[in-house]
């Protein structure tokens, strides 16, 4: 009886969230690890500028970030690093990424 109570649960329970990406490398670790040493440097800056053209090729203008180049990008994501060195580095990007898309809000 209790084996069908729980089947039932399990039937009935909402469907679990899934994202349609996946991350790896780099960019899952906070930026604390990036700004920790310069040997970092190079490879989290490939890392800014991969994940950075992924989302740029998913949004509609795919054009953030154009009023500057790699380098300005990658110093956009360090000083918002730097203020903030527990995030993940993939969602410090995201945000410096919205506020270019957006730089009205």
């Amino acid at each position: 009886m209790a084996a069908a109570a729980a089947m039932t649960a399990l039937v009935q329970a909402p469907p679990a969230l899934a994202y349609d990406y996946m991350a790896l490398g780099f960019g899952t670790m906070p930026c604390r690890y990036w700004l920790s040493d310069l040997r970092h440097e190079g490879e989290g800056n490939s890392w800014i500028l991969g994940w950075w053209t992924g989302l740029d090729s998913r949004n509609d203008n795919h054009w953030v970030g154009s009023r500057t180049d790699g380098n300005g990008i990658i110093l956009a994501v360090k000083h918002e690093c730097q203020k903030q060195p527990d995030m993940l580095l993939m969602n410090v990007i995201d945000g410096v990424f919205k506020k270019m898309a957006n730089p009205d809000k």
